[in-house]
């Protein structure tokens, strides 16, 4: 049996750049003939809106399934685009969620040898008792359940094998892609900083690490870890103590009342504002459903600790700087706070320099709402309203005519984390007390 086969079809994904890349190519394709098929159906005088819908949705489908036979970088990229708000059409967001936890599993078969390969003996040996059929499976590996011989219950999670391999040749497919639209040289510190992630999330070693470190910082909180267990651990292979609750999706679904939206939704805000502003400089930065778990006792359990993203200690600072100077309207210290983060860089022209400040005034304005007024109602809608009226005027040709990426390549993950917080926030339409959060961001440590 082939690497990439497993005896449900759901195998491997492919590690060759050239396979990789004849799958993007097919999905292209596929989004064109959509494209295709809807001005055919506009053209008969079909309503523009529901032909438009049926492409998004079709597209969004093709999209998923295409990369979810990649996994790895292409599918991540996905994840994040699934909690952009506004940035695509309600299809693409729903469809693409799915990325979050909903990726199809390999087959027992391929499990069984990729455990006994990490451990040199099967998994029936290395456990006292573990299940071939994933859990969860997401896009860069899947879980099963399991015991340790202590009796201990675990979650094993499996690396898809290839995933690590083609992180570079996936970056060198997004490059290509972006030179089409920016120069290529100036987006090379975001795709190093994208690598630079990636290889850490890939190492699973490195990921138990970070389990240890964070559930020392949370130890007898309302913020609940895994717990590392080293000796069934391996590069691909991460072992750690099971936790239960709830994903997001599943506590909905249960239609909470407002205070339990509202004590859950106020937990996920301060712990991301003080890790932002805590002098261990470390935040997790990877804020989708998918790792966050909602206890019937009331706390919140974070999972999957292998997107960690340390900040230099002047960036983080600046963007302190920038939120201060910000909420105090000081525009001199606002600019000179733009300047340090390379926002507004100083060969831009005139024309461009305007149009950035623009951008960065509006954008700017709406996060600094959130913090203006001691409560603030993510229930109302009103966020995710004011993103979409204002993205069509930096979405089209002035955007096109100025195109160049902006700022240091820290925020790739600052952006990351946002956009996950606000998308989980309002999606749980909590009502929250700002104040614990404007005292972190008002000084160096929480």
């Amino acid at each position: 049996m082939k690497e990439n086969e497993d005896l449900d079809g759901s195998g491997a994904p492919p590690g060759g750049a050239r396979d990789r890349g004849l799958i993007a190519a097919k999905t292209g394709l596929k989004v064109g003939a959509n494209y295709a098929r809807y001005l055919s159906r506009r053209a008969t005088g079909t309503n523009r809106g529901e032909a438009r819908a049926e492409m998004h949705t079709r597209n969004a489908e093709d999209l998923f399934s295409e990369l979810a036979k990649l996994r790895g970088t292409a599918l991540k990229m996905a994840q994040g685009l699934s909690m952009e708000p506004g940035m695509l059409p309600s299809q693409f967001s729903e469809i693409l969620a799915k990325a979050q936890y909903e990726v199809p599993a390999m087959g027992p078969a391929l499990v069984h040898r990729l455990v006994s390969q990490a451990f040199g003996m099967p998994p029936e040996k290395a456990f006292a008792e573990f299940n071939t059929t994933a859990m969860a499976a997401a896009s860069l590996g899947q879980v099963h359940r399991a015991r340790m011989h202590d009796g201990r219950d675990v979650v094993v999670k499996v690396q898809y094998p290839n995933v690590r391999e083609s992180v570079d040749s996936d970056l060198r497919m997004v490059r290509g892609l972006a030179a089409r639209f920016v120069d290529a040289g100036l987006m090379d510190p975001y795709l190093q900083e994208v690598r630079d992630r990636m290889m850490e999330e890939t190492d699973y070693v490195n990921e138990g690490r970070n389990i240890e470190t964070f559930a020392a910082r949370y130890e007898g909180t309302s913020i609940v870890t895994p717990r590392w267990v080293e000796e069934r651990t391996t590069e691909r292979v991460l072992t750690m103590t099971h936790l239960d609750g709830m994903h997001l999706k599943s506590l909905l679904a249960t239609e909470p009342t407002a205070e339990r939206r509202n004590h859950f939704g106020q937990l996920l805000w301060d712990t991301v504002h003080a890790q932002v502003a805590s002098d261990h400089l470390a935040v997790h930065a990877d804020p989708h459903p998918g790792n966050f778990l909602f206890r019937e006792d009331g706390t919140l359990g974070i999972l999957d600790f292998g997107c960690i993203k340390v900040f230099p200690r002047s960036f983080r600072d600046d963007l302190l700087n920038l939120y201060r100077a910000r909420m105090a309207g000081d525009t001199v210290a606002q600019n000179e706070a733009y300047d340090r983060l390379g926002m507004l860089p100083f060969d831009l022209d005139e024309e461009a320099r305007e149009y950035l400040s623009e951008v960065l005034d509006i954008f700017g304005g709406i996060i600094q709402s959130m913090y203006e007024h001691d409560v603030y109602d993510f229930s109302s809608g009103q966020l995710l309203a004011r993103f979409q009226e204002v993205l069509p005027r930096f979405t089209g040709r002035d955007a096109f005519k100025h195109r160049r990426p902006i700022g240091s390549h820290h925020f790739v993950f600052v952006n990351r984390l946002l956009v996950g917080l606000l998308s989980m926030m309002t999606q749980l339409g909590a009502t929250v007390d700002t104040r614990f959060a404007r005292e972190c961001l008002e000084s160096h440590s929480a």
